[in-house]
Protein backbone atom coordinates (compact mmCIF):
# COMPACT_ATOMS: atom_id res chain seq x y z
CA UNK A 1 0.00 0.00 0.00
CA UNK A 2 2.42 2.46 0.73
CA UNK A 3 4.49 1.86 -2.56
CA UNK A 4 1.13 3.06 -3.94
CA UNK A 5 0.55 6.27 -2.45
CA UNK A 6 4.83 6.81 -3.11
CA UNK A 7 3.90 5.92 -6.86
CA UNK A 8 0.97 8.79 -6.28
CA UNK A 9 2.87 11.50 -5.40
CA UNK A 10 5.87 10.56 -7.76
CA UNK A 11 3.56 11.46 -10.76
CA UNK A 12 3.42 14.85 -12.56
CA UNK A 13 0.02 14.18 -14.40
CA UNK A 14 -2.31 11.56 -11.82
CA UNK A 15 -4.36 10.75 -14.94
CA UNK A 16 -1.57 8.75 -16.33
CA UNK A 17 -1.43 6.46 -13.49
CA UNK A 18 -5.09 4.82 -15.05
CA UNK A 19 -3.05 3.96 -17.90
CA UNK A 20 -0.03 2.20 -16.01
CA UNK A 21 -1.34 -1.54 -15.70
CA UNK A 22 1.52 -1.93 -12.19
CA UNK A 23 -0.32 0.77 -10.62
CA UNK A 24 -4.09 -0.56 -11.43
CA UNK A 25 -2.95 -3.97 -10.30
CA UNK A 26 -1.74 -2.10 -6.59
CA UNK A 27 -4.68 -0.25 -6.58
CA UNK A 28 -7.36 -3.13 -7.11
CA UNK A 29 -5.49 -5.07 -4.68
CA UNK A 30 -5.68 -1.84 -2.38
CA UNK A 31 -9.34 -2.10 -2.75
CA UNK A 32 -9.58 -6.19 -2.16
CA UNK A 33 -7.95 -5.35 0.76
CA UNK A 34 -10.51 -3.91 2.17
CA UNK A 35 -13.66 -5.53 0.90
CA UNK A 36 -14.18 -3.11 -1.82
CA UNK A 37 -15.28 -0.32 0.95
CA UNK A 38 -12.98 2.50 -0.65
CA UNK A 39 -15.18 5.70 -0.22
CA UNK A 40 -15.34 9.40 -0.30
CA UNK A 41 -17.10 12.08 2.36
CA UNK A 42 -19.08 11.38 5.15
CA UNK A 43 -20.29 7.87 6.03
CA UNK A 44 -24.40 7.97 6.48
CA UNK A 45 -24.74 4.30 7.28
CA UNK A 46 -25.31 4.26 10.54
CA UNK A 47 -28.42 7.03 9.76
CA UNK A 48 -30.22 3.89 7.58
CA UNK A 49 -32.72 2.69 9.42
CA UNK A 50 -32.75 5.28 12.28
CA UNK A 51 -33.41 8.24 9.84
CA UNK A 52 -33.62 6.68 6.25
CA UNK A 53 -35.97 4.11 5.17
CA UNK A 54 -35.38 5.33 1.54
CA UNK A 55 -32.19 5.08 0.33
CA UNK A 56 -32.88 7.39 -2.62
CA UNK A 57 -32.98 10.22 0.47
CA UNK A 58 -29.41 9.19 1.23
CA UNK A 59 -27.75 11.55 -1.71
CA UNK A 60 -29.96 14.22 -0.17
CA UNK A 61 -28.11 14.39 3.39
CA UNK A 62 -25.05 15.77 1.62
CA UNK A 63 -27.11 18.87 0.45
CA UNK A 64 -29.13 19.16 3.04
CA UNK A 65 -25.87 20.03 5.26
CA UNK A 66 -24.45 21.97 2.62
CA UNK A 67 -27.44 23.99 2.88
CA UNK A 68 -27.34 24.20 6.44
CA UNK A 69 -24.04 25.30 6.79
CA UNK A 70 -24.57 27.97 3.85
CA UNK A 71 -27.52 28.85 6.42
CA UNK A 72 -25.70 28.91 9.63
CA UNK A 73 -22.66 30.86 7.71
CA UNK A 74 -25.12 33.52 6.40
CA UNK A 75 -26.43 33.79 9.82
CA UNK A 76 -23.82 33.95 11.61
CA UNK A 77 -22.19 36.85 8.78
CA UNK A 78 -25.30 38.87 9.87
CA UNK A 79 -23.79 39.32 13.37
CA UNK A 80 -21.11 41.61 11.92
CA UNK A 81 -18.26 39.54 14.31
CA UNK A 82 -15.73 40.38 11.70
CA UNK A 83 -12.56 37.78 11.61
CA UNK A 84 -14.32 35.69 14.19
CA UNK A 85 -17.01 34.72 11.25
CA UNK A 86 -14.78 31.85 9.83
CA UNK A 87 -14.21 30.46 13.25
CA UNK A 88 -17.87 30.74 14.11
CA UNK A 89 -19.00 29.49 11.26
CA UNK A 90 -16.56 26.34 11.63
CA UNK A 91 -17.93 25.58 15.17
CA UNK A 92 -21.39 25.78 13.68
CA UNK A 93 -20.80 23.26 10.77
CA UNK A 94 -19.06 20.79 13.53
CA UNK A 95 -22.28 21.11 15.27
CA UNK A 96 -24.78 20.22 12.31
CA UNK A 97 -22.57 17.68 11.24
CA UNK A 98 -22.62 16.05 14.60
CA UNK A 99 -26.45 16.70 14.68
CA UNK A 100 -26.50 14.92 11.18
CA UNK A 101 -24.90 11.79 12.51
CA UNK A 102 -26.43 11.80 15.54
CA UNK A 103 -29.84 13.21 15.41
CA UNK A 104 -32.00 13.58 18.29
CA UNK A 105 -34.85 11.72 18.94
CA UNK A 106 -36.62 14.64 18.55
CA UNK A 107 -35.03 16.05 15.36
CA UNK A 108 -35.89 13.19 13.58
CA UNK A 109 -38.67 13.63 12.20
CA UNK A 110 -38.28 17.41 10.96
CA UNK A 111 -35.09 15.79 9.12
CA UNK A 112 -36.78 13.22 7.76
CA UNK A 113 -39.68 15.72 6.65
CA UNK A 114 -36.82 18.10 4.89
CA UNK A 115 -35.25 15.16 3.00
CA UNK A 116 -38.60 14.15 1.63
CA UNK A 117 -39.56 16.93 0.13
CA UNK A 118 -38.59 16.83 -3.49
CA UNK A 119 -39.35 20.60 -4.13
CA UNK A 120 -36.19 21.43 -1.85
CA UNK A 121 -34.00 19.46 -3.91
CA UNK A 122 -33.80 20.69 -7.99
CA UNK A 123 -30.73 22.82 -7.14
CA UNK A 124 -27.08 22.19 -5.63
CA UNK A 125 -28.53 23.63 -2.24
CA UNK A 126 -31.85 23.99 -0.81
CA UNK A 127 -32.82 28.31 -1.08
CA UNK A 128 -36.13 28.15 0.93
CA UNK A 129 -33.86 29.55 4.09
CA UNK A 130 -37.43 29.26 6.45
CA UNK A 131 -37.22 25.48 6.09
CA UNK A 132 -34.02 25.86 6.65
CA UNK A 133 -33.62 28.07 10.00
CA UNK A 134 -36.86 25.68 11.38
CA UNK A 135 -34.99 22.84 10.67
CA UNK A 136 -31.42 24.26 12.65
CA UNK A 137 -34.04 25.28 15.70
CA UNK A 138 -35.04 21.75 16.13
CA UNK A 139 -31.30 19.93 14.93
CA UNK A 140 -29.39 22.12 17.01
CA UNK A 141 -29.42 21.41 20.95
CA UNK A 142 -29.02 24.24 23.38
CA UNK A 143 -25.18 22.54 24.36
CA UNK A 144 -24.86 23.51 20.43
CA UNK A 145 -26.15 26.89 20.32
CA UNK A 146 -23.94 27.62 23.71
CA UNK A 147 -20.70 26.16 21.66
CA UNK A 148 -21.18 28.11 18.67
CA UNK A 149 -21.73 31.53 21.03
CA UNK A 150 -18.78 30.49 23.04
CA UNK A 151 -16.48 30.38 20.18
CA UNK A 152 -17.70 33.62 19.45
CA UNK A 153 -17.16 34.95 23.01
CA UNK A 154 -13.62 33.67 22.71
CA UNK A 155 -12.62 35.80 19.64
CA UNK A 156 -14.34 38.89 20.81
CA UNK A 157 -12.60 38.66 24.15
CA UNK A 158 -9.38 37.72 22.20
CA UNK A 159 -9.03 40.46 20.08
CA UNK A 160 -10.04 43.12 22.85
CA UNK A 161 -7.33 42.05 25.29
CA UNK A 162 -4.89 42.04 21.98
CA UNK A 163 -6.46 45.68 20.96
CA UNK A 164 -5.55 46.37 24.50
CA UNK A 165 -2.40 45.43 25.19
CA UNK A 166 -0.23 47.86 23.96
CA UNK A 167 3.41 47.39 23.56
CA UNK A 168 4.75 50.85 23.37
CA UNK A 169 4.27 52.62 26.69
CA UNK A 170 1.71 56.05 25.76
CA UNK A 171 4.05 59.33 27.07
CA UNK A 172 1.47 61.85 28.57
Amino acid sequence: MNNLKEQIHDVSNPLDLMLDPEYMQQAIAAEDEVGGNIGAGLDWTPLIGKLLSDLPLLGRLTTLRISLNREARLNIEVLNLGDGTKQISRVARACIKNRLLAPTDTAIPHIKAVLSQDDLYTEEFISDRQVLKSLLKELLTDSDREEIAAAGASLIRTRIVSEFNFTQEVLL
